[in-house]
């Protein structure tokens, strides 16, 4: 990681379960200055509490939809990470769900020009998201990052997640075109792990209910396998672009299915049934309130070819992930 020493790093979204771990990882290191940037200030304080003495290391707390104040200074780095992925917000709570990906996107873009335009050039890398592709056909599909030609209904609840990162890349690449501004995109699949502050997400649920014994509930099988990847090997590939990626290219961070992750949530459930119960030594079981399904929807792989060109490759398996997941909330 010598690209990284000497420079400064804003994290937004640093207290989500992406944003802490990159935190933690430049911290390990004393030559890096990290901003840690959230809307929650007790998060902040009570996440990073063994970093708030270290000299190279500073929060901010405000909401990433407001302008950034030029008091932060000069950075070389803004990784955007800074945005809900709980199902519930997205669903009752859209405005707060575009905001961040699309103003909060605008803003961090601003910083970086204004600050450009004074000599000091930087890097955004913007955290995209899987869900920009959509699948309609009978089958599994596999896509690169080419592939964005299909996109959720704009009728459909999950759009205004999409939708809102799709505009965020929109918009990125065009400040990269029309300013000349260092610009990377990184489309997450979907990530798990420790954190923490756990989300308010069906995965983390059932963490929970397992790790107190409890039996876990589900409406229904048969869900759509999904390209899932372990937290750390997300952040090392969000490393890896930071430092290597081309400007205005997009980079699928995900495990391509590799090492058993492409697994449906209802299939995550038997497994953090099976772990967790291993764990605390006890039997728990997995039930669904409608029979068990047919056959199962369609999913949708990301071929992340692009990114091992980079030197990275995936590392944990779908067992190994969730198994350290539930050892880590544990010992919390």
């Amino acid at each position: 990681m010598d690209y990284f020493s000497g420079k400064r790093v804003l994290i937004t979204g640093a207290t989500g379960l992406i944003g802490s771990h990159i935190v933690d990882v430049l911290m390990s290191r004393k030559d890096i200055e990290v901003i840690a940037l959230s809307h929650n200030l007790h998060k902040l304080e009570e996440g990073f509490q063994n970093y708030l003495k270290e000299p190279g290391f500073q929060i901010i707390s405000q909401d990433v939809s407001q302008p950034f104040s030029p008091e932060i200074g000069p950075v070389d780095l803004i990784l955007h990470a800074a945005g809900p992925i709980s199902g519930n917000i997205v669903k009752n709570r859209p405005v707060d769900v575009v905001t961040p990906n699309i103003i909060g996107t605008r803003n961090c873009l601003e910083f970086l020009k204004n600050q450009q335009e004074k000599g000091k050039a930087g890097r955004l890398v913007v955290f995209s998201s899987a869900t920009v592709y959509a699948n309609r056909e009978p089958v599994d599909l596999r896509v690169n990052e080419e592939n964005t030609e299909q996109s959720d209904r704009l009728d459909s609840p999950a759009a205004v997640y999409s939708q809102s990162k799709r505009m965020a890349e929109v918009m990125a690449m065009a400040y990269s075109r029309q300013y000349n501004m260092d610009v990377v995109i990184a489309r997450f699949s979907y990530v798990y792990g420790h954190t923490k502050f756990l989300p308010d997400t069906a995965f983390y649920e059932f963490i929970k209910e397992a790790c107190t014994g409890r039996d876990l509930l589900l409406n229904q099988s048969g869900l759509a396998r999904r390209d899932n990847i372990y937290v750390d090997d997300a952040v090392k590939g969000l490393l890896c672009i930071s430092e290597h990626g081309t400007t205005g290219q997009v980079y699928n961070v995900s495990s391509n299915g590799e090492l058993g992750n492409f697994a449906a949530i209802d299939e995550m459930a038997e497994w953090i049934a099976k772990l967790a119960g291993q764990s605390c030594k006890t039997q728990i079981k997995v039930h669904y309130k409608s029979e068990p399904a047919q056959k199962r929807y369609p999913g949708i792989l990301l071929d992340n070819s692009r990114l091992k060109a980079l030197g990275w490759e995936v590392q944990t398996g779908i067992e190994a992930g969730i198994a350290q997941t539930i050892k880590d909330y544990i010992s919390r």
